[in-house]
């Protein structure tokens, strides 16, 4: 009974020391998994941001082409109607590369929330090794 009390205490007491390098592996796990997370946030935030941009650049373009449109269509009454119908195709293709820029700025800001809680997943596993 003593032999059997003995063992009892000897593996309570050596369960925690074993599971305590299996939780340092697995918040490194974590630690390297969240980076590789935050890694590849960054890289679709950067991508979404460099569609942004272009989208953002075509829409000034647009629309530098739409108001020099309707400037001539307000000096050229003589071709007023064809001048406006350029304004007016200007105008939408600033309307769809502005949306564009929308767009690729949400898919940016949803990657820079991705790149964020990938950030604190790390600093989660950061902490848990360290406490660890």
């Amino acid at each position: 009974m003593k032999l059997v009390t003995m063992a009892a205490v000897a593996a309570l007491i050596a369960s925690p020391a074993l599971a305590d390098p299996i939780a340092r592996e697995q918040a490194r796990a974590d630690l390297h998994q969240s980076r590789a997370d935050a890694a590849r946030a960054q890289i679709q935030k950067e991508d979404a941001q460099a569609e942004a941009n272009v989208a953002a650049a075509d829409a000034a373009s647009a629309q530098v082409q739409a108001n020099a449109a309707k400037d001539d269509a307000a000096a050229l009454h003589a071709q007023a109607n064809a001048q406006q119908s350029q304004g007016d195709i200007a105008q939408a293709e600033a309307n769809a590369s502005q949306s564009q820029a929308a767009s690729a700025q949400a898919k940016a800001d949803a990657a820079t929330a991705e790149r964020n809680a990938a950030l604190d997943r790390a600093a989660d596993a950061r902490a848990a090794i360290h406490n660890n």
